[in-house]
């Protein structure tokens, strides 16, 4: 995928830039990290992430960012959802049965281009077993182990504790364990050092308002922790199923990055009560539509210094961010 072709304005000006589905984000935040102090702990971080990193192929129901990994690094984004599928004792990126065109071993490539250019910068890379193995002679972990883990010595940071400092790790990959191993690679998914919101199932559109207070609570949640006993939060803006994934990120009727929003069917002031974060529009004589909001976009607005999550956010995930969501999360640091 090409990057940079055009610079890009990812929304209107009454409405925050959390969302873009265009090949740029247009902000460089390459080096964001160094800038901070070394003796943070990962637990005291927030940082912006993708969910599903590499999803560019399959349509709108499978695709999840459009904007290169190379772009997503140097645009701020610190953590990565890498979903790999064993196949022929390599690791070939997939979103559940589709693959998406990329072998583990690119995406490493990458991401040490990156981190050798910026040394200072910290990758939390989420390494998940996906679909199907197929034609293997040996387990996920040996081939991980063998494949990747050991050609690269100097990538990974090697795991001494639950909740590494900044220093601990600048210029490595913590790898946020998410498949079965006996030895451990780095921080385990499911371990009880994280903190995490994936409600990703919609039945339909109309479900979108319930997504949101997930997202929403779980904010709550983040902000409202106590440092010296926090877990590292993790919340998923992502959603799909019964919804297209740029929907969820969005509320609009179709993926551009500045396409109108759909609407709900409901008008105020009959249904005033309903869904009060999504926006009313089209007012006329006293009568509004009520239409749908994004995650990315209702999160773009809320997060930052003097608004409503102002202290701390944890790694929040979202399919197609817009420059507004990474600066948001980026400015708690």
């Amino acid at each position: 995928m090409e990057e940079g072709k055009h610079d890009i304005t990812c929304a209107s000006e009454s409405r925050p830039a959390g969302y873009c589905h265009d090949d740029s984000i247009g902000i460089d935040k390459h080096d964001w990290m160094s800038k901070l102090d070394g003796n943070l702990h990962m637990s005291e971080l927030s940082l912006p992430g993708t969910h599903d990193s590499m999803s560019f192929y399959g349509g709108d129901s499978v695709q999840c960012q459009s904007v290169s990994l190379r772009s997503q690094l140097d645009s701020g984004i610190r953590v990565l959802d890498i979903r790999c599928r064993h196949i022929a004792d390599i690791f070939a990126i997939h979103h559940g049965v589709v693959f998406q065109k990329v072998y583990f071993g690119e995406v490493l490539d990458v991401v040490t281009a990156f981190l050798h250019k910026n040394p200072n910068e910290t990758i939390y890379m989420r390494i998940k077993e996906e679909y199907n193995p197929d034609n293997t002679t040996r387990s996920f972990e040996e081939t991980f182990k063998r494949a990747y883990w050991e050609p690269r010595p100097n990538l990974f940071w090697k795991p001494t504790n639950n909740n590494p400092t900044l220093s601990e790790t600048r210029g490595k990959v913590v790898v946020l364990q998410n498949f079965t191993s006996e030895e451990t690679f780095g921080i385990k998914w499911d371990s009880d050092h994280f903190n995490i919101q994936d409600d990703y199932k919609l039945n339909t559109n109309w479900d979108l308002y319930n997504k949101w207070t997930y997202v929403k609570d779980f904010l709550y949640a983040a902000n409202n922790s106590d440092p010296s006993q926090r877990k590292t939060f993790i919340n998923f803006l992502s959603g799909s199923t019964g919804s297209f994934p740029y929907f969820v990120a969005s509320g609009q009727s179709s993926h551009g990055t500045n396409d109108p929003r759909l609407l709900t069917g409901r008008t105020t002031p009959g249904w005033k009560d309903s869904w009060p974060d999504f926006p009313r529009i089209g007012c006329f004589l006293g009568i509004c539509s009520i239409a749908f909001e994004g995650t990315n976009i209702l999160s773009a607005g809320r997060i930052g210094k003097g608004k409503e999550f102002d202290k701390y956010v944890g790694m929040v995930m979202s399919d197609f961010p817009g420059k507004d969501l990474i600066n948001a999360i980026i400015s708690l640091n």
